[in-house]
């Protein structure tokens, strides 16, 4: 197959799950069932792994994104799909399966960054947030279990974002999708005991969060164009 059916390929392959992705995720956002959440919008992260595991290749930023997204699936099981989804055990195993998704994130930044020094720092920061949680934070605000490994993971996803954001000529798409993955984790993290912390139990913007599933909004686009971003990958000079 010559490059330009290969690459026509990839564009109808590109069109059609974008279609079942964003198709299945605007549907559960204007439909609002519990139905089409639970199985609508965890077939739409599935499709995600699936679209760039047909695309995996050799590459080493394919294959750890790809570990990433399926990872990413697993961890879906335990806070969306699994029967036990509400409990808080589950909510921590889906957590610690979370942390493996950043891990895998982790070494695709590695792969994106040219230089040994810029990896060290990369790799320094990640330790000295875990660190920081639990010799600092963990006592001086009486953190739980759940609340450090939240910290550490949101810690992980900024210093990926900004790894991406610095190589922003070859990595836009994969930050764009990391930004809305982080903004869905904010908003999770305010529904889960955040406006408590914060100390807010009113207002526009509390009520807002409150009433609607804002995480969904952002966790879909970003998981799909982070899959994109693996199936088109850019080439580094």
């Amino acid at each position: 197959m010559g490059k330009g059916k290969v690459k026509g390929f990839k564009i109808c392959i590109s069109i059609i799950f974008a279609l079942l992705i964003l198709g299945a995720w605007g549907y559960v956002i204007w439909r609002g069932e519990p139905w089409d959440r639970r199985y609508l919008g965890y077939g739409a992260i599935a499709l995600c792994f699936l679209f760039s595991l047909i695309f995996i290749g050799k590459s080493s930023k394919k294959i750890f994104i790809t570990f990433a997204l399926a990872t990413n699936v697993a961890a879906d099981y335990f806070l969306v799909f699994s029967k036990d989804c509400g409990t808080e055990k589950y909510k921590l195993i889906g957590l610690c399966v979370f942390l493996g998704v950043q891990f895998f994130y982790f070494l695709y930044t590695l792969f994106v960054q040219r230089n040994n020094a810029a990896r060290a720092v990369n790799f320094a920061l990640r330790a000295a947030a875990i660190l920081v949680v639990v010799l600092i934070l963990r006592t001086r605000l009486s953190l739980g279990v759940k609340e450090q490994l939240a910290i550490i993971y949101i810690a992980n996803s900024v210093i990926t974002l900004l790894v991406m954001i610095f190589h922003a000529k070859t990595e836009w798409v994969a930050a764009i999708g990391m930004f809305l993955f982080i903004l869905c984790d904010v908003c999770v993290g305010l529904n889960e005991g955040g406006f408590d912390v914060l100390g807010i139990t009113s207002g526009w913007f509390y009520e807002f969060i409150m009433s609607h599933d804002c995480a969904f909004w952002f966790y879909t686009p970003g998981i799909f164009l982070i899959s994109l971003s693996s199936v088109w990958e850019k080439k580094r000079d």
